[in-house]
């Protein structure tokens, strides 16, 4: 018997017999051996091709995200947008500032991150913000895109990871949607809003996507620009884009959407409420008795348990210490009925002033 390259072969008798398809018998014990060393020999060969497969895939580059921010004289909150993309721990991101012609701070701040990080951005004057929003899915490179207005920031700064991991973990799913924290002006954290999972009968009654903590596949973006002239943007976008591609609800907070008097769900409530419901029904919303009773099952089965979870994550923020920004955390009893029973922004507001 001899060996080569660590595979045991027989003497040239006892291949023969082997090749002929003969039983082995007891006096065959070369046979026998010859089978036992080249199985154990391949199954170790099999464990190397398995590891170094793991380990190549490991060395792949990890896909690459694009962030794309829309800004217009926010030079009181980018900063923060910005620090909180640069915090990130997904080494793979490029984040796209797409400014209207700014004529506050924001330039110097652009700027003044220039270069740090993988940041691109531009400076024209635009048709509004949804046009901003369409620039910049139209410059993004990444598999995976999310869209931060120059407002808001990411959570963690696992957060951008967190979605990768949970992408890859779930190939067949379209955008994945988390859960957010409302913070004031300062960046005190007011309210945790936990959403529901996806359900496009409940998101035709209410839109419970929070944009912040929504992330595309590029093939959404690349064949969906957002309606131009729209105060309900997003909600008319989720609308069309939710009839076609596989959402999925990954439960944790992702950003943080900052709640100030100019946001425009503060400034122009009105005129995006009424907006809201003309939309409804280009989506196939039918104003009628189930539609309501449906409306108040989701509130008693799932508003208030949801509103309980979030509770429980704001006791635990206090122990937090990897946010991605400089988040104020201080509950007192204000922050605890904003939780339970805030029902609008300017229910958080309200609370927010009190506090």
């Amino acid at each position: 018997m001899s060996c080569l390259s660590g595979l045991v072969f027989p003497s040239p008798p006892a291949l023969a017999r082997l090749l002929l398809g003969h039983t082995p018998s007891a006096g065959d014990a070369e046979v026998t051996q010859f089978k036992a060393a080249t199985y154990f020999s391949w199954r170790k060969r099999l464990g190397a091709d398995v590891a170094i497969t793991k380990a190549a895939s490991r060395l792949k580059k990890p896909p690459l995200v694009s962030i794309v921010t829309p800004s217009f004289n926010q030079g009181e909150f980018i900063e923060e947008t910005i620090l909180s993309v640069k915090n990130q721990s997904h080494p793979n991101i490029e984040h796209i500032i797409v400014d209207g012609g700014s004529t506050d701070n924001t330039l110097d701040i652009l700027k003044k991150y220039e270069g740090t990080y993988n940041m691109n951005w531009i400076s024209e004057p635009d048709r509004g913000h949804s046009d901003a929003v369409n620039k910049g899915f139209g410059m993004a490179r990444g598999e995976i895109i999310g869209w931060l207005n120059s407002d808001d920031v990411y959570f963690e700064k696992t957060t951008v990871q967190s979605v990768v991991n949970a992408f890859l973990e779930r190939p067949e799913v379209d955008v994945m949607y988390g859960d957010i924290v409302f913070v004031s002006q300062d960046s005190r954290i007011l309210m945790v809003r936990c959403v529901p999972n996806f359900s496009y009968k409940r998101l035709l009654r209410s839109c419970f996507l929070e944009q912040p903590a929504v992330f595309m596949k590029k093939r959404v973006v690349e064949d969906n620009k957002l309606e131009l002239g729209l105060f309900a943007l997003d909600y008319e976008y989720w609308l069309r884009i939710g009839k076609e591609y596989r959402f999925h609800h990954l439960p944790r907070i992702l950003a943080a959407d900052r709640n100030h008097p100019g946001r425009i769900s503060i400034s122009q409530r009105a005129q995006l409420l009424t907006q809201s419901d003309q939309i409804r029904p280009r989506y196939g919303q039918t104003h009628g008795l189930r539609d309501t009773l449906a409306g108040y099952v989701d509130k008693l089965t799932s508003g208030m348990p949801r509103r309980l979870k979030g509770l429980a994550l704001l006791l635990s923020l206090t122990r937090k210490r990897d946010l991605a920004f400089d988040a104020k955390v201080s509950i007192d009893l204000n922050t605890i009925k904003c939780q339970l029973f805030a029902r609008s922004l300017e229910d958080i507001s309200s609370s927010e002033k009190q506090g």
